[in-house]
């Protein structure tokens, strides 16, 4: 066979294979749709390919096929799968292109409509009034820990968390050339600004920095002339291409953040959870002790444990705690049953499935 009739015997074969996987994503768009109203009175946009589900097709993966595809590939065929339904309203903070807008696509893929928020209040509230049916927002820093006003936000509204995105945040400075030395403008939010000020100081103290709207307006007004430049988010692209010119530009280098996702109903159970609690206790010895230890006695692995003073509330503290397992889970509620009756004030935050799934080791 010759060259020619090679090539076009691979089309052929590609354009078969393409029309295999069509149908084939079409077959379980609608098995996705039956199983999201099987699921009556839960949050109905959970993720069918879970992470549990991800996990294990990574495994499969065949090299040479990158196993890093395979997590965006099947976000996008779960939002696809949605065509059968209405796509939900989610808010998220900051301006197009920006982290929370980054955590609330990789969380709801193409298949969602996406509003702005100013505040993680304000996007709470639109969910809260039936404005929007999620919201995405920052829960927990790694430096800083759990984001306290937020989660008793979310409590003080009763809605739940219903799942959870892991973003490392981190800044690039992006122009058309990739060279340093022909910076002398920079676009960048207002956010991105503040989060940068040391570096452009001391790296380009002559260049006119410019607040915008937010990274996608950046990137715009950068591709327009080769003295210009961007802070960006780290693989952020915004059309035209640019090139990065300095990695990691923040002052405070990489941040780990993770993003909740929030609704009015509860999560279904996929077996791979997390329960999030906000609790206080009696002012007595041991009631910490005697709380934690409902867990212990029913072999509920306590993921985190953290503390902060009530505002206004004297020397009370408020703990919040996220547990192993779903509230469905016969242990943990038994468990959750034990300390109601220890504590001033029990809030079950949700019960979410886990981005990455804890391994035995971990849950030992």
């Amino acid at each position: 066979m010759d060259e020619r009739k090679r090539l076009e015997e691979l089309r052929r074969q590609l354009t078969e294979l393409d029309q295999e996987i069509l149908r084939t994503i079409e077959r379980r768009a609608r098995i996705a749709h039956e199983l999201a109203w099987l699921r009556t009175g839960t949050a109905r946009f959970a993720p069918t390919a879970d992470a549990a589900h991800v996990q294990a097709l990574e495994r499969a993966v065949t090299p040479p096929f990158p196993v890093r595809a395979v997590r965006p590939i099947f976000v996008a065929i779960d939002a696809a799968s949605r065509a059968y339904e209405v796509a939900p309203r989610v808010a998220y903070l900051g301006a197009e292109g920006d982290y929370g807008w980054t955590a609330a696509h990789d969380h709801f893929g193409v298949g969602g409509e996406f509003v702005r928020a100013e505040s993680p209040l304000a996007a709470i509230e639109e969910v809260a009034r039936s404005r929007a049916d999620f919201a995405v927002v920052p829960y927990e820093s790694l430096k800083e820990g759990p984001i306290f006003p937020t989660i008793q936000a979310i409590g003080g509204a009763d809605l739940k968390v219903v799942g959870e995105r892991h973003l490392a945040q981190a800044l690039d400075l992006v122009n058309r050339s990739g060279n340093l030395a022909d910076v002398e403008r920079v676009y960048a939010s207002p956010q991105d600004h503040v989060a940068c000020v040391n570096y452009l100081e001391l790296q380009h103290p002559r260049a006119l920095v410019l607040d915008v709207r937010g990274p996608q307006a950046a990137w715009e007004l950068a591709a327009e002339d080769g003295g210009s430049a961007a802070i960006v988010p780290r693989g952020f692209r915004g059309g035209q291409e640019l090139r990065v010119a300095r990695e990691n530009v923040g002052d405070e280098g990489e941040v780990r953040i993770r993003y909740a996702v929030l609704s009015r109903l509860p999560s279904p159970r996929s077996g791979h959870d997390a329960t999030a609690i906000l609790f206080s206790v009696q002012d007595r010895p041991g009631a910490l002790h005697d709380i934690l230890q409902h867990f212990k006695e029913r072999s509920c692995n306590l993921r985190r444990v953290h503390s902060r003073p009530v505002p206004g509330e004297g020397w009370d503290y408020v703990f919040y705690v996220e547990v192993s397992g779903h509230t469905t889970d016969r242990a943990l509620v038994a468990a959750l049953e034990g300390v109601k009756r220890e504590t001033k004030m029990l809030k079950i935050i949700g019960s979410f499935p886990l981005e990455r799934p804890d391994t035995p080791h971990e849950r030992a």
